[in-house]
């Protein structure tokens, strides 16, 4: 390559990333950007955020995405992964792995580090299954969790070192201790001392030059004979260490100075260690804080509501427009199909009204026209700051079914760009950023252009739009443009290459509806808004009789499509709404059938539990009544009639206990279904009743208890119905209910009391109790132990004792019923 072709090369590049750079700048990346970076919770993390720009390689682009989408599944399956760690401990390190020594709390803040690398990793590989590549990050993180053991068994939580870091430190503070201790307490002796003879200025003890010494008055100072290390500022105040406490205070200061030492021992060791593995710190930082930027555009993505967009190769033809024929060379290019549905202006918040914008296949240029505050540069903005948001592994605002591609470069010209300090007019300003996208743009690209043709001549502004729309859809490049031009707006009109656009205000308030529509060029409103504005009358007359008559058919033509469209979508909106609720009734139906198929065993096993529960209550009841039967009736022998009433019940027991039990099998018989007849459900494997059967072959409802389901007929089978036995009414009648749980025999001889004892126990047992009472009082005893014995070999007495003291004790006895 020659020089001048390499130096054109790299000038092409450069310009292309000035554009790509100005392009972020004026659709407003920058402001996504520092949403990001205000979200991240590791540190480090920030300066990756704050350095987020867009990828313009279609595998790149997909890996950020995947990327994304395991992010949120994290979220869904683990809820936040906790990596919160506001300090940088980057420059520690690096001072560490020179040789220097650090101090006890950046060792501290290293193992904090070191711990939110654990917790990074644990939490991703705890979910692996749902984001193996997350998983894979992860798992580079190093284990460095001996190193925060051996940071904290000798740095305390203030960052001092420990006591026990090392024996030698562990004698010499408990010797510094002592030492300390006998200097302070010679002082103390020597204060008291003086303090009758007016000889220091205060009776303390102070530190100076690492010394203990005392406050001395100045002209007192050959009453403490001692070295001066220190004067107030005076001069009326002199910091003696007196004679007889200098050999005692050097030992506490050598002590101390070896404790110093000690301790840099300590630090040292641990400097040194962090150093030898700061590659492996600064590799787990690194990769932590590439999962926090990741877990932090997840978390970004929940809060707009974000979806990862379809990639245009991702759909089938069908889902798309494809042109009717292609133009020699167009086989080769590649899909940049833009459809975005639903699309909402991140920075806008809950006022973002969503659009629906497409672009291509059939056409590569979109012609936006509408009144000014429409909402044209919004919508067109939205494609550009959602585009640079997919490429930068964001997921976008907008519905399901969107699709974007990735675009080699984004390039916009938006707003006004005049420069009085360059002595350049709106309309230079605009066309050299034309020119400079022009220059870079390509097949692959996406160019927005706001009121392109504008600021100058409206005639050959016009003619300048065409021109260039003309050359971007030959070069087949994905644009969308602005224009108040009506000309640009018919010609699109005429090519297969360009498609139009339009905003709206609302026809009563003349307020902006912010909706894109397609294939329809826009109304200025000019003249509407003129006279809402208090325009005299004469005037707007007199402009509208100026205007052409091909104008104004084309703009009533523009109001009756408008009103055709307004209609439309009433009757799109209301199908819809009708659909979502048949479809949310199909839903609930489904889900009530998918439900008795997965629980069918379980609802089964629980009505034939409840059934045989009732069987056993009732068989035991029926025991008891026998029971009670047999010793009310004459010698304890029941009646024939008695016997055959209860043998009926029992064979009655048992036959509703085995109606409980699923059938063998199921008899089909072969015969339209109708209205009322016993069907088997196939897949439920449950029988109902056919409740209703539609002639149009819809789904059949079939009422299964109190429970009604639709189910397709092929699932339905008639089954053979059984005739129902009669049902025999028993009526055992053994006198009325009881009135008390106790019965009173004081008083009573023993014969009579145990008749009525009799009495009392079979009608206990015949109303359901499960104990009684009996007051004997107590006497001799006699009736006690008559009661006692008679209940011991009675059959309906389970079990009997004294009452409890405060209820009678022995002159009263329980009964607990069989």
């Amino acid at each position: 390559m020659q020089p001048n072709s390499e130096k054109c090369l790299t000038t092409g590049i450069s310009n292309r990333e000035t554009l790509r750079a100005r392009a972020q700048i004026l659709l407003e990346f920058d402001a996504i950007r520092e949403r990001i970076a205000d979200r991240v919770t590791f540190f480090p993390a920030r300066r990756l955020a704050a350095s987020l720009q867009p990828s313009y390689d279609d595998y790149e682009v997909a890996l950020l995405q995947q990327e994304t989408a395991e992010g949120r599944a994290v979220l869904d399956e683990a809820g936040e992964v906790d990596m919160f760690c506001p300090e940088d401990v980057e420059e520690s390190v690096a001072r560490a792995s020179i040789g220097g020594i650090i101090t006890g709390r950046e060792l501290l803040s290293i193992a904090q580090t070191i711990d939110v690398l654990s917790r990074a990793r644990s939490g991703v590989l705890a979910v692996r299954h749902h984001a193996p590549m997350l998983a894979d990050i992860a798992e580079s993180i190093p284990d460095l969790s001996e190193l925060t053991r051996q940071i904290r068994s000798r740095i305390g939580e203030r960052g001092d070192v420990r006591d026990d870091a090392t024996h030698t430190l562990r004698a010499l503070r408990s010797q510094i201790r002592q030492a300390y201790h006998r200097v302070t307490e010679s002082l103390n002796s020597l204060i008291q001392t003086a303090q009758g003879d007016n000889v220091l200025q205060d009776n303390v003890i102070s530190i100076r030059n690492d010394r203990l010494v005392v406050q001395v008055k100045a002209e007192m100072r050959s009453r403490v004979p001692g070295i001066v290390h220190d004067a107030s500022n005076t001069g009326a105040t002199l910091f003696v260490e007196p004679f007889s406490t200098v050999e005692i205070g050097n030992t506490w200061r050598e002590l101390a100075l070896a404790e110093e030492r000690e301790i840099r021992k300590v630090l040292r060791d641990l400097s040194t260690l962090v150093g030898e593995l700061a590659p492996d710190i600064q590799r787990g930082s690194e990769l932590t804080a590439r999962l926090d930027l990741i877990m932090t555009r997840a978390r970004y993505s929940y809060a707009i509501r974000g979806v990862m967009p379809l990639s245009p190769s991702d759909i089938e033809p069908a889902d798309l427009e494809q042109p009717e024929t292609l133009e020699e060379g167009d086989e080769s290019l590649p899909n940049m199909t833009v459809r975005l549905i639903n699309a909402r202006h991140p920075l806008l918040g809950r006022d973002a009204v969503p659009v629906n914008v497409s672009v291509g296949p059939r056409w590569s240029v979109l012609v936006v026209t509408g009144p000014n505050t429409g909402g044209k540069t919004v919508a067109m903005k939205t494609v550009g700051l959602l585009a640079l948001m997919h490429q930068a592994g964001l997921q976008i605002p907008s519905g399901d079914g969107s699709v974007l591609p990735v675009f080699d470069g984004v390039y916009a010209d938006v707003g006004d760009q005049q420069s009085i300090e360059q002595s350049v007019s709106t309309f230079s300003s605009h066309m050299r950023s034309v020119i400079d996208i022009l220059g870079a743009a390509t097949s692959q690209s996406l160019v927005l252009l706001d009121e392109l043709g504008t600021s100058t001549d409206a005639e050959e502004g016009s003619a300048l739009a065409r021109a260039i729309l003309e050359d971007l859809a030959e070069k087949r490049v994905s644009t969308i443009v602005t224009t108040h031009h009506r000309s640009v707006a018919a010609y699109a009109e005429t090519s297969h290459r360009m498609m139009n656009a339009s905003v709206q205000l609302d026809a009563d308030s003349l307020t902006p509806t912010y909706y894109l529509t397609l294939g329809i060029p826009g109304r200025s409103y000019a003249m509407a808004i003129a006279a809402s504005l208090g325009l005299p009358e004469h005037i707007l007359d007199s402009a509208q009789n100026a205007i052409e008559p091909q104008y104004l058919r084309f703009e009533d033509w523009l109001s009756e499509l408008q009103r055709e469209r307004n209609q439309l979508q009433t009757m799109l909106l209301e199908a819809e709404q009708s659909r979502a609720k048949s479809d949310g009734l199909r839903q609930q139906l489904d889900e009530q059938i998918d439900y008795l198929i997965t629980h069918r065993e379980d609802l089964l096993d629980g009505m034939r539990r409840g059934i045989l529960a009732q069987y056993d209550e009732a068989q035991r009841r029926l025991k008891a009544a026998e029971a009670a039967l047999s010793w009310s009736a004459p010698a304890g022998i029941p009646t024939k009639a008695t016997r055959d009433d209860i043998r009926r019940v029992r064979q009655e027991l048992l036959a509703d206990r085995a109606a409980a039990l699923p059938p063998a099998h199921v008899r089909e018989v072969q015969r339209e279904l109708e209205i009322g007849d016993k069907v088997y459900v196939r897949g439920l494997n449950l029988g109902g009743v056919l409740v209703s059967l539609p002639e149009d072959g819809s789904d059949a409802e079939v009422g299964i208890g109190n429970v009604r389901i639709q189910v397709q007929p092929s699932r339905l089978s008639l089954v053979e119905s059984q005739p129902e036995p009669p049902k025999t009414e028993v009526s055992i009648s053994i006198g009325p209910m009881l009135d008390s749980k106790e019965l009173d025999i004081r008083g009573m001889r023993a014969d009579e009391s145990l008749a009525e004892l009799e009495l009392f126990l079979d009608k206990a047992v015949r109303d359901g109790f499960n104990s009684v009472r009996v007051i004997h009082g107590r006497g001799k005893g006699i009736l006690r132990n008559a009661v006692r014995e008679h209940l011991t070999r009675h059959p309906l007495a389970r079990a009997f004792e004294a009452e409890a003291r405060e209820r009678g004790g022995d002159g009263a006895t329980l009964v607990h019923l069989a």
